[in-house]
């Protein structure tokens, strides 16, 4: 019997190989055609916590073309020794935020997750809900033709009026929250404050949205529906900043160029977060930090 299958091998091995070269073509084929959003991208040296962080300011750190794994998409080592970006970092806190230094980074971030632009929308709501009583999404489509004869299901007035009557003024949570994850970074990454208070604001943000949002999906369309709110526009518009941000959000979940990596994938929405320090002060987990040549903290 041994002697027989000797005699077979020559001829057996050819067959082997031939199959072992199929299989391995077929699973590149099958990575290779997978839609890009269901591979996910899983390098990042952040911690889980500062990755969520990133994810939930994603549409923020996406529009200023940042890079997802660092902290806020741009703090990397050397890079808070460019005066041309932290100063430009600066005067966005400034002119956005009126955010200056300690006290009013700290004072506009804990305003931002405990009241927010949610408060303001909530009373605008509520007044434009009197006028607008009983009115149904086509009648208020027909009454935003008055001005825009344009107008559809995603302009100001239906948009605003049917997210409020179905959430509240927690429509604009994912707003609210998204911004303080991710512009607490950058009040970090100019030096106003310290990487405990980043994840103090950071945290209490994420476990609210937790609380309230099934997925990232969720989230991200209350974020866009917040933006809408603050620049008072029709989303269909494409010239508008909203119809702009939602394709920047279809992009990042398709993996498109220049986004290779895709947040939503790469860390999960009910991601436990954590205030304890688990990195250096760039935010970089110890495994990776010999490939960044950082300085523990």
């Amino acid at each position: 019997m041994i002697s027989f299958l000797v005699a077979l091998m020559p001829a057996l091995i050819p067959i082997v190989l031939s199959l072992v070269f199929v299989l391995v073509l077929r699973s590149i084929c099958i990575r290779i055609q997978r839609p890009r959003e269901q591979r996910g991208d899983t390098y990042t040296p952040l911690s889980p916590t500062l990755q969520w962080m990133n994810t939930a300011g994603s549409i923020l750190l996406a529009t200023n073309e940042g890079d997802f794994r660092y902290m806020a998409g741009i703090y990397y080592p050397g890079n808070e020794n460019k005066p041309e970006i932290v100063d430009s970092i600066k005067r966005s806190l400034w002119d956005y935020w009126g955010i200056q230094g300690h006290e009013s980074a700290m004072d506009a971030m804990t305003r931002l997750v405990h009241s927010g632009m949610r408060v303001w929308y909530g009373e605008e709501m509520a007044k434009l809900e009197i006028i607008y009583h009983g009115y149904s999404e086509e009648e208020l489509i027909e009454a935003a033709k008055l001005e825009n004869p344009k107008a559809d299901e995603d302009s100001f007035l239906p948009k605003m009026m049917m997210a409020y009557r179905r959430y509240g003024e927690n429509a604009l949570l994912g707003w609210d929250m998204g911004r303080a994850a991710y512009i607490i970074q950058w009040c970090y990454f100019v030096g106003y404050v310290s990487m405990e208070e980043v994840l103090e604001i950071g945290v209490e943000a994420g476990k609210k949205a937790q609380q309230y949002f099934q997925n990232w999906e969720e989230m991200m369309e209350s974020y866009l529906l917040g933006g809408q709110f603050w620049q008072r526009e029709d989303a269909s518009d494409p010239n508008s900043m909203t119809a702009k941000r939602w394709k920047i959000y279809e992009a990042l979940w398709k993996g498109q160029k220049p986004y290779k990596m895709i947040p939503y994938t790469t860390i999960p929405f009910d991601t436990p977060l954590s205030k304890e320090i688990l990195t250096d002060k760039y935010g970089i987990m110890p495994a990776y930090q010999k490939h960044y040549k950082t300085e523990n903290s």
